[in-house]
């Protein structure tokens, strides 16, 4: 059989042709036809998602896996190399089968570049749009039969390697950043490991380190007795991105281009390029995928990083003609399980869900991976573990433990744990409120449990012999300790800016121990700090002060640090929650000053400012702001708020 034959995919066959006739083509050729719109859906929705993201699409960030460019085309082929065997069963059928197949395969062909194209277009309008565009395309393709087919015989070899090109180009781009590390001189003999330990969400408030009720922390107190604690360190803004952002180039948020929709552009310096140019292996482990993806900016300088991981289905959900449909039976399964007893769809989803939240022990399970197959052991490390267990919806991990909080027992407290951003946080109950407490604590103790593990094993190996801990968290979270302030990114009171800081020299180090340090320091600080301690701050572009001198000989000291700042623009224009109970996008900020906490909050020329005394009044609930005693104190605190930020901060400094 001739070439032109085995590639010939009429779409039709003349009126009247029954299916047996000689002039009514192999029902096979339904399986061609199918594997060519398979073979082109894929490059067509991934076109989309690029035109969408250039031309049109406020929000920058891709939220998807890197390895999208390949998973999508290979997604999709699957899919239709399925719908090839259907068509074939139903062009079996005689004429009428035939008809019904190649609309069914057209529509499925346009439909998932269509909805990766107009993401807020619903599901169902989008499918009558591809339905309307078939009953368009498809005739007029029948009345081309023999250009279709020329087409379909010359781009098939293109087509083909299209997914496994995608994976080599991706696979390619991770050896060329080893050999590129391989490469470069080793750092001097001796050179100390960093591994920062960013514990997301994780407000000091309730940690038993910082004097929470609860046993919350105890792997982080015995850290503690061996390092140094700041008992007042603030992040610099209450939530991820510009907080890590802040980390990693010791700028302050309305410096960096970071925003809701916007990510950390090459417009400064990393701490990671700048210990790789020095010879250090730089490896990132997330799990926060959202904001700490590789396409949050944040991977800029690290020779490996990895954030999304695929279990069971969930790498088939990249492809929206999986993504649609899974999003469309959650809402049907939300829909029974509120009106009847039966959750027929809950299994389904979990499995497409799987990789959603990245647990604790899949970071830890990276991160040894990673250092057992290192091809250098002599060349030390620069490594990040970012943590996302503590973060909303605050349900455990497998194999996790209820010390605080019983499992839910109630639909309704089943919502306040998988639903709790998008709960109305106006009718919540005392107990309701108290029982999301509850849950975060258990997910607090759970991941201290989860570090101690990698610590102890760290231990065993004698990593930590030669590895300085730094360890922190982002931001914290509210439960309403104010009226309506909840969840992060909403405020810049304490429940959401006091966070950890620990620097935990190697073990058996002459550096000093178990140290507290009672002084209002920025995470700003943090560059300057671990490239003081490795003694490579000459040459460096990043700024801040490091804070060595507040646990080291006073006169040492090479400045004061930096001030205790942190910004936010409330309102997240891509993700609008009446939850959060904030409509607004006014420019918060704040500075503390020893017991002192200064907020001003700015809308065009209107001003607000709150004034607390953190010593008498941990919880923010009287505000000294008109208190005529406190008002020297008031103008001080404003001229250093304005001195640090080159004038007063208005939304339009920040990206949204």
């Amino acid at each position: 059989m001739s070439t032109e034959i085995t590639t010939d995919v009429p779409l039709d066959v003349p009126p009247g042709t029954p299916a047996g006739h000689p002039d009514a083509p192999p029902a096979w050729h339904l399986l061609v036809l199918s594997l060519w719109c398979g073979l082109v859906s894929g490059p067509l929705e991934l076109g989309a998602i690029f035109v969408r993201k250039h031309l049109f699409d406020i929000n920058q960030f891709y939220w998807m896996s890197r390895h999208f460019v390949w998973l999508i085309p290979a997604t999709n082929l699957l899919i239709f190399v399925a719908l090839g065997v259907a068509a074939w069963g139903l062009a079996r059928t005689g004429r009428r089968g035939r008809w019904l197949a190649t609309r069914l395969v057209c529509v499925l062909a346009v439909l998932g570049p269509l909805w990766a194209l107009l993401t807020r277009i619903h599901a169902l309008a989008g499918l009558l749009l591809a339905m309307g565009i078939a009953a368009r395309v498809v005739p007029a393709l029948e009345r081309r039969g023999d250009s279709f087919r020329l087409l379909v015989t010359i781009s098939l070899p293109f087509l083909v390697p299209v997914a496994p090109l995608a994976y080599a180009t991706v696979r390619l781009g991770d050896h060329l950043r080893l050999r590129g590390e391989a490469a470069r001189p080793l750092p001097a003999a001796g050179s100390p490991n960093v591994l920062l330990i960013v514990l997301d969400t994780v407000a000091a408030e309730h940690l038993s380190l910082h004097g929470y009720e609860r046993p919350t922390s105890p792997t982080l107190e015995g850290l503690a007795r061996r390092g140094v604690r700041f008992d007042r360190a603030r992040a610099p803004s209450s939530w991820t991105l510009p907080s890590h952002a802040s980390m990693f180039t010791g700028r302050w948020p309305h410096e960096l281009s970071v925003g809701w929709l916007t990510p950390l552009d090459g417009g400064q310096p990393t701490l990671a390029e700048h210990l790789g140019s020095r010879g250090y292996a730089t490896a990132g482990f997330v799990a926060n995928t959202f904001y700490c993806g590789s396409d949050s900016g944040l991977a800029r300088g690290f020779t490996t990083y990895r954030d999304y991981i695929f279990p069971q289905l969930s790498g088939f959900k990249l492809a929206a003609l999986v993504d649609r449909p899974v999003e469309g039976l959650r809402a049907l399964h939300q829909f029974l399980r509120d009106r009847t007893p039966f959750a027929p769809f809950a299994s389904l989803i979990q499995a497409f869900d799987a990789g959603f939240r990245k647990p604790a022990s899949a970071v830890n399970r990276e991160f040894r991976g990673w250092l057992a197959s290192r091809p250098r052991k002599d060349r030390p490390f620069f490594a990040f573990l970012n943590y996302y267990d503590v973060h909303y919806p605050y349900q455990l991990a497998d194999g996790g433990i209820h010390r605080f909080a019983a499992r839910p027992r109630t639909d309704r407290e089943l919502d306040l744990i998988e639903r709790w951003k998008a709960v109305d946080k106006s009718t919540l109950s005392e107990q309701e409120r108290t029982f999301a407490r509850d849950s975060y604590d258990d997910c607090i103790s759970n991941l201290d449990e989860q570090v101690g593990r990698l610590l102890d094993d760290l231990e065993r190996s004698g990593l930590l012999e030669s590895t300085w801990l730094v360890i922190t968290s982002d931001h914290g979270e509210s439960f309403g300790e104010q009226a309506g302030i909840y969840l992060h990114g909403t405020s810049l009171y304490q429940a959401q800016v006091h966070v950890p800081l620990l620097v935990v020299p190697p073990l058996g180090s002459t550096a000093p121990a178990r140290r507290v340090i009672d002084r209002n320091v920025s995470l700003r600080d943090i560059p300057a700090t671990i490239l003081d301690v490795l003694n490579l701050r000459a040459g460096s572009h990043l700024p801040g002060e490091s804070l060595a001198g507040l646990w080291a000989d006073p006169a040492t000291s090479s400045g004061d640090p930096s001030p205790a700042l942190s910004e936010v623009v409330p309102t997240n224009p891509a993700d609008p929650d009446p939850a959060r109970m904030l409509d607004d996008r006014r420019a918060w900020s704040s500075i503390a000053d020893g017991d002192l906490l200064y907020i001003q909050v700015r809308d065009g020329s209107t001003l607000r400012e709150e004034l607390y005394n953190l010593r008498v009044d941990p919880g923010q609930l009287r505000d000294l702001s008109r208190d005529p005693t406190f008002r020297p104190s008031l103008d001080a605190l404003r001229e250093r708020l304005e001195q640090a930020t080159a004038g007063p901060l208005t939304p339009s400094r920040f990206r949204l």
